[in-house]
């Protein structure tokens, strides 16, 4: 027993460095080991935050620029809406308002009185409900023409005011400028726009009746406004019709507001007026006021006796005045022999002016009338 005893104990420290050495190796290989799985794993986390940081990074970037780009979008529109806003008419006041105004500036004997409140009454009755027509009506009115025809019946002698007229040197090719006055709703600026050459549409100026014609008249490269004038044979005046008895004040007030709201319309014609532009004294106010804000007028010349271009040249202004009327009926036919009529004047003057209205007819032909208009340049009536 002491022997085998002796026997392990002499085995035990013969193996011992080995072990020993084996051991500590072993040890030190698995903290190597550890160490470097720490390191490696530390590596790993520290590349996965940095991308990761990185690319929240490049996402939050994104996203401002994103917020930056869509916000400065909505500040865009916002611009857009309101410069749109600044650009549409504001309300006209109250007919009331304006007729008061008028009586207190110039008193009228009882009888005259009597028939401006009468042509109150008419007009309330005319504008109390805002009218948004879409078509033409079964009636239409002819207004200028006829307030042309019935003042040549009634005049005592056939002979017609002097027209004012341009020259042009030999060889110019005629010209030809087509009104269409009375514009005033959507479907109006619709037809007009089918018509495969240049016309000059003539507006309204807004009234409860027709209360879009500043917006509509952005529409056009050029337009001119159509502007109410007295005349005894038209029984369905507009809104604030200019009349023989306005002062020039309440002429300047009228014209100022047209001016507020198409400020880049400068011609303007008359709406009937046969009555206002035979009157001297009336159209003298009238051109004094409109020179004065460099506005220019033309002669529907709905009477033969005009004034108009008596008093333009008292004022060194020139003024165009119209050669043919295109609807005094509205048979088709008798239209194309109206515009005949223009083109035959044209090229026997130089120019000439032709006024229609926004009938269906009318446009129409005029529409399909483009053979009757060879060898004439359709123009602007500002390149008359």
């Amino acid at each position: 027993m002491v022997k085998k005893n002796k026997e392990k104990s002499s085995n035990n420290v013969a193996s011992s460095p080995k072990e020993v050495r084996s051991r500590t190796l072993k040890r030190y290989s698995l903290i190597v080991m550890l160490i470097m799985t720490v390191m490696i794993l530390s590596f790993g986390v520290y590349v996965y935050m940095t991308t990761s940081y990185a690319h929240y990074q490049t996402v939050q970037k994104q996203n401002s620029a994103s917020s930056e780009e869509l916000m400065r979008k909505m500040k865009q529109m916002l611009d857009d809406e309101k410069t749109r806003l600044a650009s549409l008419a504001t309300p006209p006041p109250a007919l009331e308002e304006t007729n008061v105004s008028r009586s207190e500036e110039l008193p009228m004997p009882p009888e005259q009185k009597l028939e401006q409140n009468a042509s109150v009454e008419t007009l309330e009755h005319n504008v109390t409900t805002p009218l948004h027509k879409e078509e033409e009506p079964k009636t239409p009115i002819l207004s200028e023409a006829q307030d042309y025809e019935q003042n040549v019946k009634a005049a005592k002698t056939t002979k017609h005011s002097e027209v004012m007229r341009k020259t042009y040197p030999a060889g110019t090719t005629p010209r030809l400028a087509i009104i269409i006055d009375d514009v005033s709703f959507p479907w109006q600026t619709r037809l007009i726009k089918e018509i495969p050459y240049k016309v000059t549409p003539s507006f309204f100026p807004p009234t409860k009746g027709h209360p879009e014609t500043v917006r509509l008249s952005y529409e056009f490269e050029f337009a001119m406004i159509h502007l109410p004038m007295e005349s005894k044979n038209y029984s369905s005046p507009e809104p604030d019709t200019l009349t023989t008895l306005d002062s020039s004040d309440v002429i300047e007030k009228r014209i100022s507001r047209i001016k507020a709201w198409f400020p880049h319309i400068k011609y303007y014609n008359n709406h009937t007026g046969g009555t206002y532009t035979a009157d001297y004294n009336a159209m003298d106010r009238l051109i004094k006021v409109m020179k004065a804000r460099d506005l220019l007028f033309v002669d529907s010349r709905t009477i033969g006796n005009s004034k108009v271009g008596a008093v333009c040249k008292k004022y060194d202004m020139f003024c165009y005045s119209r050669d043919v009327f295109l609807d005094n009926s509205l048979d088709k036919s008798a239209i194309r022999t109206q515009l005949k009529e223009a083109v035959t004047k044209a090229k026997r003057n130089g120019y000439a002016i032709a006024i229609g209205h926004p009938h269906k007819s009318t446009l129409e032909v005029l529409k399909d009338s483009s053979d009757l208009l060879e060898g004439l340049d359709l123009v602007y009536l500002k390149d008359l």
